[in-house]
């Protein structure tokens, strides 16, 4: 019989890790989604997580550990000398989450029979999303479509100056400009993939990099997750990159603690992965301007799973 044993449920946002779904704002039947509510705009908007259309990332390596994988720091790379490797491509490999994904495992040699309490995964910081969303609730407004029922906003190169690329650190500043990476209207057109470079996980004062995260922790369901963004040997990036886009962040790397321990026995013959992305992205939301409810900037990364499904 065939079990699913959850390897790495990833959050990488800027907004550090949203923890909530859409359960309060989406009519699944519908496709729509309605942030309006009584009492003025909710404050937790960001944690409405959403499928999105495409969701393009790519990953260099995930494995399972026995032990806990020493974190990365800025002088040495995570120690995976306690893990087994489940994947791995020199030049990464490029995956379009959105639309399934499962490698077959079946020709490569089982893992070694042992108790694992770890995963881990390193991939770039670098995150594909292209999506088109309906919204609804009037007297809510997306962008600055009036009204806002039946408010269709696409994923879309900049509106200034045409770019389809923007690191995570500049976010609050072009949306403050008015620099959108979403059309929004009643027929605004077909999505463009919009690239989010993930070089920090947040900071108070975008201004001043020494108030960024560049690491991160949260609590899953499959158990304590931390993140760090680092250089493609492996080291920690600090907060002087921002400033320094030769020391930017060039991958990002996952370790999760597993709540409940994989456990490989002379049973288990095939194992195939497969990626789930539910709730892959989220509508980057700022505080009201230009007269409407809501403004909307982008929509952002968002968590996805991989599992292991072993026979």
């Amino acid at each position: 019989m065939m079990k699913f044993i959850p390897i790495l449920f990833l959050f990488f946002s800027n907004f550090l890790f949203a923890a909530g779904f859409c359960t309060d704002y989406e009519n699944v039947a519908e496709d729509t989604i309605t942030y309006a509510a009584a009492g003025g705009i909710p404050d937790n908007l960001e944690d409405c997580e959403f499928a999105p259309d495409g969701y393009e990332v790519t990953i260099y390596k995930f494995g399972m550990c026995t032990q806990a994988p020493t974190a990365p720091t800025g002088a040495a790379a995570v120690d995976t000398t306690n893990c087994i490797t489940i994947f791995e491509s020199d030049a990464g490999t490029a995956f379009n989450l959105a639309v399934g994904v499962e490698l077959d495992l079946a020709g490569e040699e089982k893992p070694a029979n042992g108790t694992y309490t770890h995963a881990y995964m390193i991939m770039a910081n670098t995150f594909g999303i292209t999506h088109s969303q309906r919204f609804g609730g009037a007297p809510a407004t997306m962008g600055g479509v009036a009204g806002g029922n039946g408010a269709v906003c696409i994923s879309s190169a900049n509106d200034v100056d045409g770019t389809i690329q923007y690191h995570a650190s500049n976010e609050q500043t072009l949306a403050a400009l008015g620099q959108d990476y979403v059309t929004c209207g009643a027929a605004p057109g077909t999505a463009t993939k919009i690239t989010e470079v993930l070089d920090t996980f947040g900071c108070n004062d975008p201004n001043n990099p020494a108030t960024c995260d560049f690491t991160a922790q949260a609590n899953t369901a499959n158990g304590l997750m931390d993140a760090y963004l680092t250089k493609e040997a492996g080291t920690l990036v600090s907060d002087n990159v921002l400033s320094d886009p030769a020391n930017d962040a060039d991958r990002l790397v996952a370790r999760l603690a597993w709540t409940t321990p994989v456990v490989i026995t002379d049973t288990t013959s095939e194992a195939d992965i497969q990626f789930t992305v539910n709730r892959g992205t989220s509508a980057r939301l700022y505080p009201p301007g230009n007269g409407t409810p809501f403004d909307i900037f982008s929509f952002g990364s968002g968590p996805f799973s991989v599992n292991i499904a072993v026979q």
